[in-house]
């Protein structure tokens, strides 16, 4: 079994983003037009890219949790050499008197 941050998803969040916008500018038939097993079909593609779409939703809200947790431990990290400097440079100071 691959590790889930190996997995690379079907295709680009972008990618499910144009696929729905284009769907949505066909000009679509009228489902009273469709046979019952053509309506199925839509809504089984429409269901089935909804899902890809939330999971790659999902996977890019992940990505950036932990984008956003490390940038806020390096910055943690960064503040508390900054004050630990300072600390330092205030001995100095005080001992040289």
């Amino acid at each position: 079994m691959m590790h889930r941050d190996r997995m690379k998803p079907k295709y680009a969040l972008e990618d499910y983003i144009y696929e729905m916008e284009s769907r949505s500018l066909e000009p679509s038939a009228d489902p009273e037009d469709l046979d019952v097993y053509a309506q199925l079909q839509l809504k089984e593609k429409d269901l089935i890219l909804a899902a890809e779409l939330g999971k790659a939703l999902l996977e890019k809200n992940e990505e950036l949790s932990r984008q956003n947790e490390k940038i806020a431990e390096d910055y943690s990290q960064k503040v508390e050499n900054w004050v630990t400097s300072q600390q330092i440079q205030r001995c100095k100071l005080h001992h040289s008197k």
